[in-house]
């Protein structure tokens, strides 16, 4: 019976990440706007009441690719970053972030870097918790400030790459965006680095 219930679950996940991905390479290819729920069911090969039990709108098709974002930057976490200072962890974990915005297109970054996109500010993603351990960690290294608890912090920090992102886009995605954002995100660190922290007085 277990064997059973875990192919099944193995075969919804297979059918969702086929659905997932046909809708991505559309929207790639076509925009979001433009790619249709028909074009997504015939690129994936399921029936319209497939695409509807895993995916409620062509709206959740990006909620599911915040949560793959989210798994992605925990295993960056667990394994993928390179060893060294906090510091070039943190801008090795920014530059994935500008990969992943580069390698999305335009298209598919100008429909979520807008005012109606409210992923951003839910709490507890897993974007945001494995940037706010970087920062924890720097901390105790002390090579960041103390100034702000590491959650703030990386609040701080998202909003400025969101905003280096959103200039990205309305500039037509002409500008390097990975060398973009470290170059932002290198000077902004500077601004939280051990110096701007307040002299303990006896």
């Amino acid at each position: 019976m277990r064997k059973i219930c875990h192919k099944r679950i193995e075969n919804a996940e297979r059918t969702k990440t086929q659905i997932y991905e046909a809708a991505m390479k559309l929207i790639w290819a076509k925009g979001f706007e433009s790619a249709t729920i028909q074009e997504i069911i015939a690129a994936s090969g399921v029936s319209l009441g497939t695409f509807y039990h895993y995916f409620p709108s062509k709206s959740s098709i990006l909620e599911e690719s915040f949560k793959r974002a989210d798994l992605m930057f925990e295993d960056l976490l667990a394994s993928g970053l390179p060893e060294g200072s906090s510091r070039a962890r943190i801008l090795a974990y920014i530059d994935r972030y500008a990969v992943m915005v580069r390698d999305s297109g335009l298209d598919y970054d100008t429909e979520l870097y807008n005012s109606r996109n409210k992923f951003f500010v839910q709490k507890g993603r897993g974007m945001q918790q494995s940037l706010a351990t970087l920062l924890s960690e720097a901390q105790e290294r002390g090579e960041l400030s103390r100034d702000m608890a590491p959650e703030e912090l990386c609040d701080y920090l998202f909003v400025a790459m969101r905003g280096v992102v959103f200039q990205w886009c309305l500039l037509d995605g002409k500008p390097d965006i990975v060398a973009m954002l470290h170059r932002y995100m290198d000077r902004l660190l500077l601004a939280f680095g051990p110096a701007s922290r307040p002299s303990s007085r006896a």
